[in-house]
């Protein structure tokens, strides 16, 4: 467990976590920004009380909506990754059919040859 000492709204804090200190200290940062923003912006009557729950409520705001993109580019990354499988699929399905294409061709080629030179013995009777 980590142990570190955060300043919010120039209140000092010990918070404990598991996190890093360098990560705690972020968050408390970012904390204090958005209060100290509340603060600025609010009524100079704010209790430190409601300068708090208005900063945790512009929290939780963001904190939504980047959830909510997170879930919208989530459902388009799994309907990019479904089109990707079936393109892959129609690319192994047009492979196999120019395999089986190649092959038939080749096969052609075979009884054309065949063909003519039966054609050319027929005209050219051996004697």
């Amino acid at each position: 467990m980590n142990k570190v000492k955060l300043s919010i709204l120039g209140k000092d804090y010990l918070i404990v976590g598991t996190e890093s200190d360098e990560y705690i200290q972020k968050v408390g940062l970012y904390v204090d920004k958005k209060l100290k923003q509340v603060e600025e912006l609010g009524d100079s009557k704010l209790s430190t009380v409601m300068v708090a729950v208005l900063g945790a409520t512009n929290i939780a705001d963001e904190f939504f909506k980047e959830r909510d993109k997170s879930t919208n580019l989530k459902g388009r990354t799994l309907a990019l990754e479904k089109q990707l499988r079936e393109f892959n699929q129609k690319i192994k399905n047009l492979e196999n059919k120019v395999e089986r294409l190649t092959e038939e061709n080749s096969n052609l080629k075979m009884q054309l040859v065949r063909r003519e030179t039966e054609l050319g013995q027929s005209r050219n009777p051996q004697r």
